[in-house]
């Protein structure tokens, strides 16, 4: 089933050309096509986007929050009354300080109501792949799979469709960013990308191998191209030790 070469086809063009505004999110891949609703797959280098997290620079700071504030623009009519996120500053050192503060908490968005976990998950991912990519060392990997070979990966590996399971990394694809920490009774917010460490890569990488069987005994011809560029994929970043990013496209 596999094919060598299917993955990491556009890699060599510039980053210029890759790049994508959350604006555009649902209409083009930063390849600059449009590509059938599925995932598109990115990558960070790990030990900069931890720099970031972590430690990050002034320069950082403004940028993230310059976000965050143009985000908060666009659901002035739409917040509910639970959540923080309303008295969020937009600009200054107030709006600084409350970005340093949030990166640091294990949990991003447990306290965020769904207009605010998409203003913070939307900063996010502008941050890392518009505003500042070389600073989180961003790039594009392939231009995309469609749905159905993670659904038969998720029914072979026992795993309700968008439910996170502890158990099975794979279950978290397109489904959890960084720091997001999903609960029963949470809400029916569905983030818009997901964000895997190197580990949790390397752990994909075997489950979705083990589904394999399946996965060819489904004669779909689609998921087993899928299958073939996924893997290779996953191989180079859990190779080089890089961070999984993970576009939803509907």
């Amino acid at each position: 089933m596999r094919k060598p070469g299917r993955a990491g086809d556009m890699l060599g063009r510039p980053l210029s050309d890759r790049l994508l505004t959350y604006a555009l999110l649902s209409q083009h891949s930063t390849f600059g096509v449009r590509f059938m609703a599925g995932y598109i797959i990115y990558s960070l280098d790990w030990g900069k986007f931890q720099n970031f997290v972590n430690n990050p620079t002034e320069k950082q700071l403004q940028a993230f929050g310059k976000r965050v504030s143009e985000n908060m623009d666009g659901y002035d009519e739409e917040f509910e009354d639970e959540g923080p996120a309303p008295e969020w500053p937009k600009e200054g050192q107030e709006l600084q300080d409350l970005v340093t503060e949030r990166l640091a908490r294990p949990d991003w968005y447990g306290d965020l109501s769904d207009a605010g976990k998409d203003i913070w998950s939307q900063a996010v991912w502008g941050f890392c792949c518009h505003t500042s990519p070389n600073s989180v060392g961003f790039r594009a990997d392939h231009d995309g799979v469609y749905w159905d070979v993670i659904e038969l990966a998720w029914q072979q590996l026992k795993v309700a469709p968008n439910q996170i399971s502890p158990d099975v990394a794979l279950s978290a694809f397109g489904t959890r960013p960084y720091r997001y920490r999903a609960t029963k009774g949470d809400s029916a917010w569905q983030p818009m990308h997901s964000m895997h460490t190197p580990d949790e890569v390397r752990k994909m990488l075997k489950e979705l191998e083990s589904t394999a069987p399946a996965i060819e005994a489904s004669k779909n011809k689609q998921a087993m191209h899928d299958y073939d560029a996924l893997i290779q994929v996953l191989e180079k970043l859990a190779e080089e030790g890089r961070m999984l990013f993970i576009q939803v496209d509907t």
